[in-house]
């Protein structure tokens, strides 16, 4: 079974998956509810069908129970059983998935081989896209930790107007990032809110995630 990582972190679970097998394989491990089975079969794209399979089959594993998943009308998901809280991403050949009791969680990963560099300005202030330049050019790899960074702190808060080079900024620190560990700044109108972040890398890509309190967003309902 191609389970890269199964890590518990502060009370919650982590757990990566490389997608090697076939659909077949994963509709037999994935043990899906009808309806499930329905909404399958309406994805069309292979790789699609895969990365939705191999996210339920790997819920599965960090859960150790069937899991049916819904979506808020944001697009967030959360498990049907309303038991934890949940977080998804994939990129190619890759899933990820993060559950806590209590806590909402974000995650976000990418190959490590993926050039951002051109569209960097889109996501950056400026203080960031600085902090990004070594000898006058873009690190692609502290482009990669802002880029997840902020997708995963955007999976977290509760709003959609969110602009990513000036409502989400990221604090990258030479001692933290031996730790794998750095600071992202929610700004929501007059507030600040601090949500630290940890990063590993492993195989070919790079996975960033983070834990908020829902309390620090009282002001929207997380359902």
């Amino acid at each position: 079974m191609p389970v890269i990582l199964v890590n518990e972190i502060e009370d919650g679970k982590i757990g990566l998956w490389k997608i090697t097998e076939e659909v077949y394989d994963l509709e037999n491990s994935a043990n899906l509810s009808e309806e499930d089975k329905l909404t399958c079969s309406g994805i069309k794209a292979i790789h699609r069908k895969k990365e939705w399979l191999a996210t339920r089959v790997l819920l599965n594993e960090l859960t150790g129970n069937h899991n049916s998943i819904k979506y808020f009308s944001d697009g967030r998901p959360y498990p049907a059983n309303g038991e934890f809280n949940l977080s998804i991403s994939h990129t190619t050949g890759f899933v990820a998935v993060i559950i806590h009791p209590t806590l909402i969680p974000g995650i976000d990963l990418e190959l490590i081989s993926r050039p951002v560099g051109r569209v960097a300005r889109r996501f950056l202030s400026s203080e960031e896209y600085d902090a990004c330049t070594e000898a006058n050019e873009l690190s692609n790899h502290k482009l990669l930790l802002h880029w997840c960074a902020k997708e995963a702190i955007f999976k977290i808060v509760p709003f959609s107007d969110i602009e990513f080079s000036t409502d989400i900024l990221i604090s990258l620190n030479k001692n933290n990032q031996k730790a794998r560990l750095f600071q992202g700044i929610f700004k929501n109108h007059s507030d600040q809110i601090s949500i630290p972040l940890e990063y590993l890398e492993i195989e070919e890509v790079l996975v960033v995630w983070a834990f908020a309190d829902k309390f620090n967003f009282s002001n929207k309902n997380y359902s």
